[in-house]
């Protein structure tokens, strides 16, 4: 599979775009478009909404058993997340 661009530029190098890729394993994850000059990466998708606590440029939709779907902050340091309708994710339902 050819990595997806997610159109969300990387917020480490700003020079690529974070790109929907598949790990050896066939897990998910959204990396740099760079790499392996920028080694940005993160398991959850990102969006184009900066962090209302930090001001990171871009934010990422979590979805877990527990909490539902958020949208989250990507940096250890903050802690910020708020709840998000599904419709508004706009998360392609998983197959298999």
């Amino acid at each position: 599979d050819k990595p997806k661009n997610t159109g969300v530029e990387c917020p480490q190098c700003s020079k690529g775009e974070i790109l929907e890729r598949k790990s050896r394993r066939g897990k998910v994850f959204f990396s740099c478009s760079t790499y392996p000059d920028c080694d940005y990466a993160v398991w959850n998708r990102p969006v184009n909404e900066p962090c209302p606590e930090c001001n990171f440029p871009i934010t990422t939709i979590k979805t877990t058993k527990r909490a539902g779907t958020e949208r989250v902050c990507p940096k250890k340091e903050c802690n910020f997340s708020e709840p998000v309708e599904e419709t508004e994710a706009e998360i392609p339902a998983e197959q298999g």
